[in-house]
């Protein structure tokens, strides 16, 4: 009873690390049915990351195209200003040569008063006798003809010759001030087209720019639609696989179930404290036979390469050293503050598919051989709880070792192992960042460090 109590300790231990953890009861349909599942949810997170990705290129897009969109918005408000202000000064511009022309509508009036008044001035010359140069003066065809016949009469006074002056200056110079305006007016108005083309072009590219974001907008709604879909498909197909491995998780206790029978049976059969590695010749017998592999023990997750297998190193320690030509030690047992937890066991990292031995002879009792997810990996796929595949052994007096993350699995539940003997290949199967063995010790079900059966940290 001592034995079973130890047994059914170190099962339930194993069985609160792992949901799964005796998974090789699981039917092999359902290991096939839960690896399309997760290759289906697999893909699906990989299209949720296309989506994702493609949401936030149009979220960026978006935002880039509204900044440009307010851009020109404050740049049509200022060509807006421009065009105004032109405007204005076109219209202050007419009002000046309104004036203007008002000026010389009033110096030609003027002209005429002074050419009444210089007609009365030459009436007089008649009246005097100047005959011939009033003859002169009269046959003139114009103004300017006249100005210049009059320069011709000698007998106008220094009076009549200074108005006539005064008069030509005072035109030439409003014609000069209109004529200046006239050409500003014709810049502002080539100004104010300008503008307004300039005007068109930004109305035309803010409306190209709209309709940009319109169908950015029309393209972030539809990621958001199909990501939501992708979510609640993936929330589906996590529901499914959370069944199934409560399924295994059933599988499994009652595999422990059959377990304790099984070693209750064995107890009352056996020698007075005698382990699974004892000496009788029927335990040698069966300690020297070939290990078998269940014929639910599913495949490698990929071809193996040649697996390195030198012969076994015999530790410093009782047991067996259980990796083979491996010594790189990449975690020890217990609390470390770089890991945050306490390890439970030594990992010992090495070449992928590298054979992993029996630490010691005893009775295979528990095996989990359904993980294909043979790559190193930041999280837990599921498969055997932390462990990945597994073997699980009985060296008796309560002593337990568990082998886990390996590539294959090559003995079932009930083979007898001598020491040494080949039990699987190194992988990465479980909760493992890369190929290497979890060598577990359990004495009455709780852990101890491996270190006082194989000596591994004078590897360290």
């Amino acid at each position: 009873m001592k034995r079973l109590k130890m047994i059914i300790c170190a099962m339930l231990s194993v069985c609160i690390v792992s949901v799964p953890a005796f998974g090789s009861v699981v039917s092999v349909s359902a290991e096939e049915d839960i690896d399309s599942l997760r290759a289906q949810l697999i893909e699906l997170k990989e299209k949720e990351s296309e989506y994702k990705t493609i949401l936030s290129q149009s979220e960026s897009e978006i935002a880039d195209q509204k900044e440009y969109n307010d851009a020109l918005v404050e740049k049509i408000k200022v060509l807006s200003e421009k065009i105004n202000l032109t405007n204005e000064s076109i219209s202050k511009l007419n009002e000046s040569i309104a004036e203007n022309q008002k000026k010389i509508d009033e110096g030609n009036a003027s002209i005429e008063g002074q050419l009444d008044a210089l007609c009365t001035r030459l009436r007089a010359i008649y009246m005097a006798g100047s005959a011939s140069d009033l003859e002169i003066i009269l046959g003139a065809k114009d103004f300017s003809d006249l100005i210049d016949k009059m320069n011709l009469v000698k007998s106008l006074s220094k009076y009549d010759r200074d108005l006539i002056d005064q008069v030509n200056t005072k035109l030439d110079e409003i014609q000069v001030s209109k004529d200046a305006m006239l050409k500003d007016k014709e810049a502002l108005v080539a100004d104010q087209e300008s503008l307004d083309a300039d005007m068109k072009d930004l109305n035309d590219t803010l409306e190209t720019n709209k309709d940009r974001l319109a169908n950015l907008e029309i393209s972030k709604t539809d990621a958001e639609n199909v990501l939501s879909s992708l979510g609640d498909n993936k929330t589906e197909l996590e529901a499914n696989i959370a069944k199934i491995l409560e399924e295994q998780q059933a599988e499994a206790q009652k595999a422990m179930e059959a377990a304790k029978k099984k070693s209750s049976s064995s107890e009352s059969s056996g020698n007075s404290g005698g382990s699974s590695s004892g000496s009788g010749s029927s335990g040698e017998q069966k300690a020297t036979e070939p290990a078998t592999t269940s014929e639910e023990d599913p495949e490698p997750a990929t071809d193996p390469s040649p697996i390195y297998t030198p012969d076994p190193t015999p530790s410093s320690g009782s047991y067996v050293w259980p990796a083979p030509g491996v010594y790189y030690i990449s975690s020890d047992y217990g609390d470390s503050a770089d890991r945050g937890y306490s390890h439970s066991g030594v990992d010992i990292a090495g070449p992928m598919y590298s054979s992993i031995v029996a630490a010691d002879s005893g009775t295979v009792i528990a095996t989990y051989s359904g993980c294909t997810h043979n790559w190193g990996k930041n999280g837990d796929c599921g498969c055997g709880g932390s462990y990945g595949n597994y073997v699980m052994i009985d060296h008796g007096n309560g002593k337990w070792t568990i082998y886990g993350h390996l590539a294959s699995v090559n003995v079932s539940e009930g083979t007898t192992v001598s020491a040494g003997q080949q039990i699987g290949t190194m992988g990465s199967t479980g909760h493992s960042t890369g190929p290497h063995l979890h060598f577990e010790c359990r004495l009455n079900g709780s852990t101890y460090d491996p270190d006082v059966e194989i000596g591994y940290r004078a590897l360290m």
